[in-house]
């Protein structure tokens, strides 16, 4: 069967409750945590951004939030950390909905779908470039020469990196979808009702490849930068790229515990169960051609458990 029938079938099934009527039968084995990024509108042309499938169109987005709104039960951190502490269990199908690296769009886009939707999430920011106005390093370097060219630049070490990002980022205006929202954004997204903000390191290295006090320094100095502009404590924390021991590694685990952060998320795929260890916390990462059928499909019944 294609794709498109596959699609289409999908799209059946949700119009006809399908989905609905499955996961009420459900209990989630932990968390559905859904990890995006950006989000674009729906005018926005294809193929003109690099990592075009990490921004989701708004239409899409929305879907995805009528799905959760309908079919679980939306939590927030506060919610979770609850049941962490045993003041009160979690509801049956737990989800939580998360970004990473700040972008604007979620201010623009996200936060008035969220909002109506009455959804909760939580926004992991990076905060060197949303103060000085620049594209993230690999949104620069993939537009200036290609997503190809990203990869390598992962397996340098820390000062090198650092020092080839000082002379090649470049600024971006706020109407552009890649860029990050300004302090200002970021503190009245803080502010509506249900969100939390997260640290996501100062400037989005690959940790594995720093030395432990430069670790220290990324997430230490983003935290206190996160902190100063929305005036709320910062205590979840989610890894750059995100894969276990080869984005991070256990000297980041180490930072971010005497740090005194409470969770911190991969994005290791899989339900956030209770044998996940806190700081280690599980993602299903969401991009741009997950469409809510599908959405639906994998929380009912593709997913392992």
């Amino acid at each position: 069967m294609n794709s498109a029938v596959t699609g289409a079938l999908k799209q059946g099934l949700l119009a006809a409750g399908h989905y609905r009527r499955a996961l009420g039968r459900l209990r989630f084995p932990g968390v559905v945590v859904l990890g995006y990024h950006g989000l674009r509108g729906d005018d926005w042309p294809d193929g003109s951004m690099a990592f075009e499938n990490l921004h989701v169109r708004a239409s899409t987005f929305e879907g995805h939030c009528r799905v959760v709104r309908d079919t679980c039960d939306p939590i927030t951190l506060d919610d979770w950390r609850a049941a962490v502490s045993g003041a009160a269990p979690l509801p049956p199908r737990p989800v939580l909905v998360t970004f990473d690296d700040g972008y604007r769009s979620v201010f623009t886009i996200g936060a008035p779908i969220l909002a109506a939707y009455r959804l909760p999430a939580v926004a992991f920011a990076c905060s060197d470039p949303m103060e000085h106005r620049r594209l993230l390093w690999f949104d620069d370097l993939a537009a200036r020469e290609g997503e190809a060219a990203v990869e390598p630049w992962k397996s340098r070490e820390y000062a090198p990196w650092l020092a080839a990002c000082a002379t090649r980022t470049q600024a971006v205006a706020d109407d552009d979808p890649r860029a990050l929202m300004t302090s200002k954004e970021l503190q009245t997204l803080s502010r509506q009702p249900g969100i939390e903000i997260g640290a996501h390191t100062s400037r989005h290295p690959i940790l594995a490849h720093a030395a432990p006090a430069a670790q220290r320094a990324e997430i230490a100095d983003n935290r206190a930068a996160l902190e100063a502009w929305t005036g709320r404590p910062v205590r979840a924390f989610a890894y750059p790229n995100g894969r276990p021991g080869v984005d991070y590694d256990g000297a980041t685990v180490t930072i971010l515990r005497d740090l005194g952060f409470d969770f911190g998320f991969t994005m290791r795929p899989g339900f956030a169960t209770p044998s996940d260890p806190p700081l280690e916390r599980s993602r299903f990462m969401i991009v741009a051609d997950v469409l809510a059928p599908e959405l639906a499909h994998r929380m009912a019944s593709a997913w392992p458990r």
